[in-house]
């Protein structure tokens, strides 16, 4: 088995052939076998300055990283809320909010629009409350606990 620095990646002579990089040195098949076992784990392979693969802890999430994960869960759980009652998402939802042809829909729209308003204000505050440094990252979890509940009306 072989591995490149440059890339990250491993080789194989017998399937790669010489379309390898010229940075590639040998390792045993022990030491894949624990890089593996350690990537799984969750580490990450990284090299030595001699080029040889070494396990290392996994680099911390940038602020932007965090924050766009942050954004994808909250808009994964308004989207949620939609689809139980049988919307595409939130966005197909607060289409109704203008449409008077069926109260109830209108009604769940005009619901749903002002959710989501008040969910990405919460959500923003908090985001910035942790650029500021004036709290930590919430969990993901905890941070769909302190939005604001969606309010539909009774029929």
């Amino acid at each position: 088995m072989l591995y490149s620095k440059s890339t990250g990646g491993f080789y194989d002579q017998a399937v790669h052939g010489n379309s390898m990089p010229a940075d590639c040195v040998d390792i045993s098949m022990e030491l894949y076998a624990a890089l593996m076992e350690g990537q799984a784990a969750g580490k990450r392979i990284s090299a030595d300055d001699n080029g040889l693969p070494i396990l290392v802890d996994q680099l911390e999430p940038s602020d932007n990283e965090i924050e766009a994960h942050k954004i994808a869960v909250v808009q994964k759980h308004l989207d949620n809320a939609a689809r139980t009652l049988r919307y595409d998402s939130i966005a197909s939802a607060i289409t109704y909010a203008d449409e008077p042809a069926v109260m109830k829909f209108q009604a769940e729209g005009r619901a749903f629009r002002e959710w989501r308003s008040l969910v990405w204000q919460a959500c923003y505050a908090i985001l910035d409350e942790v650029k500021t440094g004036d709290r930590g990252v919430p969990t993901d979890a905890d941070l769909l606990d302190e939005l604001p509940a969606l309010v539909l009306p009774s029929e």
